[in-house]
């Protein structure tokens, strides 16, 4: 992400839409022709192939040479080129900041608008590691004989910002989320770290309390399971409020594996309090009360 923030600014509108051009052609094929980016364009031969280079220096794009007719395909940078552009012309963001959190799936910035407001950037990178993690989000592919990590990142940011939206109506602790684009999402900023890094609870039981009272609020009004948690996406801050955080897994309430996905989630919580802060709970009992409005 820093590689595209140092690069944006020098590229012109006609640099973009070649990448554009590719991004439209990577709905089909995972590597698009020169014609077809011609076409897309809508760049005369030369334009088109001037871009192409150009773009392929700032090493934005891969080129395929093996075929009968040289092909193109957006790297990570590209993408995140796109993403960027189109939210500093939204004006959600001015500057990228640091890197404040890296997962397997994802990457989180500072960032920062006109106004000096301070957000998180949340970036989706599903296949950096195995391109075999796409397989969780293979109810996104539908009846698509071809799917492109670029689709996959981009329907997860989508996922995790429309959960976000839902819970954010609920009025808890939960970041606001400001705007999607691409594989991004732009949310609000809030200071905590990890239960698995956070040290010294002084009251551990009120924290598990507060964390399974949260969990079941969203059971029951938003009708959602997180699907995923652990203590790596549960966020404590000083002042000991919580956050549940990666929202990517969410299923409905009425999905045919809910049941089993809320018992893993309380179970999880509850063995971590146990294990960790000899904190004593029944998981049956827990999950029993969120059927109780």
């Amino acid at each position: 992400m820093a590689e595209a923030a140092k690069i944006l600014p020098d590229m012109e509108k006609e640099d973009l839409r070649i990448l554009m051009a590719i991004e439209i052609g990577m709905k089909r094929s995972e590597y698009v022709t020169v014609n077809n980016i011609k076409f897309y364009s809508r760049y005369p031969i030369e334009e088109t192939l001037f871009r192409l280079k150009k773009v392929h220096k700032w090493n934005l794009i891969v080129r395929d040479s093996s075929k009968s007719e040289v092909g193109y395909t957006l790297n990570s940078i590209g993408y995140d080129v796109l993403g960027l552009h189109t939210l500093v012309e939204k004006k959600i963001i001015s500057q990228l900041g640091p890197l404040i959190g890296k997962g397997k799936e994802s990457d989180v910035y500072g960032c920062m608008d006109d106004s000096k407001n301070i957000f998180a950037l949340k970036i989706y990178r599903i296949g950096r590691t195995s391109f075999k993690n796409i397989k969780k989000l293979r109810s996104f592919q539908g009846d698509r004989k071809h799917i492109s990590w670029l689709y996959v990142n981009r329907l997860a940011a989508k996922k995790e910002f429309e959960a976000l939206g839902e819970i954010y109506k609920l009025k808890l602790d939960t970041p606001k989320p400001i705007d999607f684009n691409r594989h991004i999402i732009v949310m609000s900023y809030l200071r905590g770290k990890e239960l698995a890094y956070s040290q010294n609870i002084k009251k551990p039981s009120k924290v598990f309390n507060k964390i399974i009272k949260q969990i079941k609020e969203i059971y029951q009004n938003a009708n959602m399971i997180h699907g995923d948690l652990g203590e790596f996406n549960i966020v404590l801050d000083h002042k000991d409020n919580i956050l549940i955080i990666d929202w990517l897994q969410w299923v409905p309430s009425d999905h045919p594996n809910a049941k089993s996905l809320l018992e893993r989630d309380i179970e999880n919580v509850c063995n971590f309090f146990k294990k960790k802060y000899h904190v004593e709970s029944d998981p049956y009992e827990i999950i029993q009360s969120f059927y109780n409005k």
